[in-house]
């Protein structure tokens, strides 16, 4: 039986019903990492179904996509605070995180972080799926198997700015040897990565990135994505 890790600092994670968030609790939950405070948005959308390849995948990367996240919580009896929504700007949930004092957050979505939720006192946490400041923007791990046929993944401190808050923790991944790189590949090495940084206690290192250097990147075209994606098939 594992042993617990336990987080040197008052730790909390907000998920949303989608692969990242199932990523995430499941191996968080296989690796016996203790936090202190689960949030679910939850607006009960209709669960995305998979097919048998992709929920193969899904298992040889640790997690079962299949799996909601409401089952996985209520399977391992696992304590969570449920709201019916998912917009991380919610009035609502910004009361409730402001009253947990909380040190950190690991962000897993629901939108951009605005001013008011910035200045709530907790810090949020991201796992971005490229190596900052050169990958910053929208998916970033297509460009980065094109230019380099690899992908890295960056832990941050979330700031105002695109992709250019204090970095934590960086890694690389060799590039994946299937197609499904949005639903399970680029969740896997996000979680991996966040694993690493929970196991190793590395939210409390951050280092200042440049903000003036690094590229940006928008969501990609269809084109340039499917040659990413053939690149992995080779």
């Amino acid at each position: 039986m594992k042993k617990k890790v336990l987080i040197k600092m008052k730790l909390g994670i907000i998920l949303t019903p989608d692969a990242r968030s199932k990523a995430y609790l499941q191996k968080i939950l296989k690796n016996q990492i203790v936090i202190n405070e689960i949030i679910f948005m939850n607006d009960n959308r209709s669960e995305k179904t998979y097919s048998e390849e992709e929920e193969n995948e899904s298992t040889n990367s640790g997690f079962d996509i299949s799996e909601s996240v409401i089952t996985t919580l209520q399977n391992t009896k696992t304590q969570y605070k449920m709201f019916n929504f998912v917009d991380i700007n919610n009035h609502e949930l910004i009361r409730y995180i402001s009253s947990l004092k909380l040190d950190f957050m690991i962000y897993a979505g629901g939108g951009i972080l605005k001013q008011p939720i910035l200045n709530c006192g907790t810090k949020f946490v991201h796992i971005h799926p490229g190596i900052i400041p050169n990958y910053r923007g929208s998916t970033c791990f297509y460009y980065s198997i094109i230019n380099e046929n690899k992908c890295g993944v960056t832990g941050y401190i979330m700031d105002e700015g695109i992709d250019t808050g204090p970095i934590i923790y960086q890694r690389e991944f060799e590039k994946p040897h299937h197609q499904f790189i949005d639903e399970i590949y680029d969740v896997d090495i996000r979680s991996e990565t966040l694993i690493d940084i929970l196991q190793n206690n590395l939210l409390t290192k951050p280092f200042k990135q440049s903000e003036q250097q690094g590229n940006t990147y928008y969501i990609i075209h269809p084109v340039l994505k499917h040659i990413a994606i053939l690149s992995c098939l080779e």
